[in-house]
């Protein structure tokens, strides 16, 4: 017998997914809080409050917390959609089960 010229099919399922969302949350979760610490530094530079204590800004957690959730979704969400996009531009399978 010939192999198909284009070779084995193979199914993909959510493996592929699962694992390239597992792996960037945790990145998207301490990117995110890292930016949004150079945020609230920036912001409390332009209204010259001096920051506490062992703190590297004024109000790092109130930028800290909502930066790091926006990166736990955020990320993920675009390495998925990015997966999904380029599969189905090659022509591969973005079949889920």
């Amino acid at each position: 017998m010939t192999p198909n010229a284009e070779g084995p099919q193979t199914r993909v399922g959510p493996w592929p997914y699962i694992g390239v969302g597992c792996l960037t949350a945790p990145i998207g979760f301490f990117g995110g809080g890292m930016i949004a610490v150079l945020v609230a530094k920036i912001v409390g530079a332009a209204r010259n409050c001096p920051p506490p204590e062992g703190l590297p800004a004024c109000h790092t957690f109130e930028f800290l917390w909502p930066g790091a959730l926006i990166g736990l979704v955020g990320l993920p969400t675009l390495a998925l959609y990015r997966l999904r996009r380029g599969r189905k531009a090659t022509g591969g399978s973005t079949n889920n089960g």
